[in-house]
């Protein structure tokens, strides 16, 4: 009886903690992620809006492949169409071929999602490149 707060201020306090360690430790958390593209870092030119970018190199079959899917991104962003444009560059530095890049407004890479050539595959890229790239838009005052 002389010990039940104790136990008690104990068991409030301590408990969570010691419980919120072992959840930890043990791996039993996995954080949340929203992002379906790989996060990247590196520059490009800083234009007035935001990028998809289409690094194109010789021999590369998925990039031809690749600008109608963006084409069709940029119809379906809809009312936000005009704060995204779809550029082609040749690969090289930062830019790998095979890939397609979300760029900001100042020339930051954002994200970068790998081709595969394969049309199914690609339609799921695109699915997922607009759900990321909308999100980007609707946090951003830039653009």
């Amino acid at each position: 009886m002389k010990h039940k707060p104790i136990w008690a201020l104990l068991g409030v306090f301590v408990l969570p903690v010691a419980l919120a360690w072992l959840v930890l430790e043990q791996g039993w958390f996995k954080a949340g992620v929203n992002g379906h593209g790989e996060w990247i870092e590196g520059r490009v030119d800083g234009a007035r809006q935001w990028r998809l970018i289409l690094p194109e190199a010789e021999g590369c079959a998925g990039c031809a492949a690749a600008l109608p899917l963006l084409r069709n991104i940029d119809l379906a962003l809809g009312r936000d169409q005009d704060r995204v444009a779809v550029i082609r560059l040749p690969a090289g530095g930062a830019l790998e071929a095979g890939f397609v890049y979300i760029a900001d407004p100042p020339g930051q890479l954002i994200m970068r999602y790998a081709l595969s050539g394969d049309e199914q595959q690609d339609r799921q890229l695109g699915k997922a490149l607009l759900g990321d790239l909308r999100r980007l838009l609707k946090f951003s005052r830039a653009g």
